[in-house]
This record gives C-alpha cells, structure tokens and sequence, in this order.
C-alpha cells in the first residue's frame, strides 16, 4: 500500500500543476480577449481584425473549464473532500465506520468504472467524427487534413494546424483515433473517472486492512487522521492569519 500511497501522491501532485496551469492560462486568454474587444469597439483597426483571429479562445475557455472541473473533481477525492455523508460515520462504533468505509468506497469505485465506460464510447464516438472542412479529397478518397501532403492541402487552400496535428500522432502512437482538436479535449473526462475509480478502490483496501488488522491498527489509523485534520485546520488558520485586517468604515471616517 505504500507504493500505491507514492504513486497516488506523485499524481496528485501532478494535478494540482496542471490545474495551476490551466487556470492561470484561462486567466490570461479571456483578459487578452476582454481587451482585444473593448480595443475594438474604439475603432481600433488592428484589434478588429485580431478579434476574428481569436475564435480559438472561447474554445480554450470551454475546455479549460472541463478540464479544471474533472482535475478538481479527482483532487476532491484524493484530499477526502469528495461529496458525501459523513454523519453516521461519527457515530458509530469504529469497526462499523471502516467496514462502511470499506463498502461504500468499493461501491463507488464500482459506478465510476461504469462512467469510464460509459464515457470512454461517448468519447469514442466524438473522436472517430470528422468535420468536411477538415477533409482532404485523395486519390484513395477522403482524408483528414493531418495525412494529407503539403503540396494537397495548398492546392485545396488549407493550412495544417501543426500543434493539433502533433498531437493526433501522438494520439495515433496508443490507438486512440482523434479528428478534431475539441474531441481530444473531452478525454479527459473518462481519463479523471478512471483515477476517481483508482483512489476510491485503494481507499476500500485501506479500510479493510485496517479493519481486519485488529484494535490497535484501527487505534492507529484514528490517531493518523486525527493529525492529518490538525493540521489542516492549522494551514486554513495560518491562511486566515495572514491575511491583512479588513479597515472598519469609522475608521476611515
């Protein structure tokens, strides 16, 4: 199980990058955006013209959105602050909790493996769809505009998009078939229910190991979570701290 702990740390570390990442680039598309339009409604001529060339953001902003909400979601399960009703937890004896702990963890791991499925045709289904306006003609007959030649898409008057085409190899190299750069957004949807399914299937093995190991693994287990919340509420404390103190309206009377 320690090994599982290092890899599912190592990974949740990863998340919590990316979604910085993500966020602080959402950030910067839509002010670019904001600015961009209010610099053309003054008339301003470069500004007009870069608004008709900025279309991509509102797709990066969607997707940015999806992303950051499937990253949280696994990061809400990772700290343990995934939705749930914990009342009964508290009062029952502690055999009880980890048993239910152990069931009701197993269970969920259950129905978001049965998302993954689900969600992974949905996304098959949107990543085989190809737009015509990304259709090459050939002589073997249509194809993307990613296999086509350099010399067939300047006769039709096409530019390849190279980052989305470096990426679709890429793609190609593990046997996943992607024809439009949104489709290949939305996979992280079945990749973040299969990392859900992953965490709350080592937390039902932690809790049955715990429960089977005997009085003073459970004694143990308590006295770790104990600490772990300590903490937790010590760092939104230090937090509070040091924030600057709010200025009260007499005294800036």
């Amino acid at each position: 199980m320690e090994v599982f702990r290092r890899i599912d740390h190592a990974w949740a570390r990863f998340e919590g990058g990316l979604t910085v990442f993500v966020l602080i680039l959402m950030v910067f598309v839509a002010g670019f955006q904001a600015f961009v339009r209010n610099l053309s409604l003054f008339r301003v001529e470069w500004a007009s013209r870069m608004l008709f060339d900025i279309e991509w953001a509102d797709a990066i902003l969607r997707n940015g959105t999806l992303w950051v909400a499937f990253l949280g979601a696994s990061l809400a399960t990772y700290h343990g602050r995934h939705i749930g009703i914990d009342v009964i937890m508290r009062i029952v004896p502690l055999r009880a909790k980890y048993a239910m702990r152990g069931l009701s963890n197993l269970a969920a791991s259950i129905i978001a493996v049965g998302l993954v499925f689900c969600f992974s045709s949905a996304s098959y289904l949107n990543l085989t769809e190809r737009p015509m306006e990304l259709e090459v003609l050939a002589e073997d007959g249509a194809i993307h505009i990613c296999d086509a030649t350099d010399q067939a898409a300047k006769e039709v008057d096409m530019e390849k998009p190279a980052i989305f085409c470096t990426f679709r190899s890429g793609l190609a190299l593990i046997g996943i078939p992607a024809e439009t750069a949104r489709a290949a957004f939305q996979l992280i949807v079945p990749i973040m229910f299969f990392v859900v399914a992953f965490r709350l299937f080592g937390r039902s093995i932690s809790a049955w190991i715990v429960l089977f190991s005997g009085e003073q693994a459970i004694a143990a287990a308590e006295a770790q979570e104990s600490l772990a919340e300590a903490k937790q509420l010590k760092a939104i404390e230090d937090s509070i701290a040091s924030l600057p103190p709010a200025k009260n309206e007499s005294d800036s009377a």
